[in-house]
């Protein structure tokens, strides 16, 4: 969606952000964040709901879009950009056009932490770690950046049992659904009420939003 004119005029933005400008803009934002002091950019993209949908046109397009992304990661004005694209499986992959082969040769490697920590494709059931200790740890960094974004300090033990709370929850109904999807969507709703109670939050107090 291109944002209305007096919003990108503010920003003093004065082309029009489309598929035939989307490329720029993004290296633009890069070298501008550089050049303002940060590290760099995470993009996280979720496409996981949608892939199944698409018509073979729509899916087409996606995937020459996916292919010119990729490529463009290797150049130099996207260092320090790291990009994270969410699918539910390999499956859109499956197809007999160039663009299908063109792609299948650029998602070919696995990253593994010790053996290939270049590699493309992470699966994320097969993610080393006990599950309770990995949803522990990744409730402990969402509580950082939510600490952050509400410029609101979380006491250690509440924040701790409050997470250890979701995470046995979550994986209670690990045959159900995606049970780190379920953690992550839930601790966030937890920490909403941490925040207002200073207390530990059992998935009961949220019951009625899970």
């Amino acid at each position: 969606e291109n944002p209305p004119k007096n919003t990108l005029k503010n920003f003093r933005i004065f082309e029009k952000i489309d598929k035939s400008t989307a490329f720029r803009m993004i290296r633009s934002l890069v070298q501008w964040l550089r050049e303002i002091g940060y590290s760099g950019l995470i993009v996280l993209m979720d496409e996981a709901e949608q892939t199944s949908s698409m018509s073979s046109k729509q899916k087409s397009i996606l995937l020459n879009n996916l292919r010119e992304l990729i490529d463009e990661c290797g150049h130099i004005n996207f260092r320090n950009t790291m990009w994270f694209y969410a699918v539910p499986d390999e499956n859109f992959l499956e197809g007999r056009s160039q663009i299908y082969e063109a792609l299948r040769q650029r998602l070919s490697t696995v990253f593994d932490t010790e053996i290939n920590p270049s590699g493309i494709k992470i699966y994320l059931d097969r993610i080393p770690g006990e599950p309770i200790e990995l949803l522990q740890e990744i409730g402990r960094k969402l509580a950082r950046i939510f600490e952050k974004a509400y410029n609101v300090k979380f006491e250690d033990r509440e924040l701790d049992k409050t997470i250890e709370n979701f995470a046995k929850y979550a994986l209670e109904r690990k045959l159900e659904t995606g049970y780190k999807r379920l953690f992550i969507q839930n601790i966030i709703k937890a920490f909403r009420k941490l925040r207002k109670t200073g207390k530990a939050v059992t998935p009961g107090d949220v019951e009625e939003r899970l």
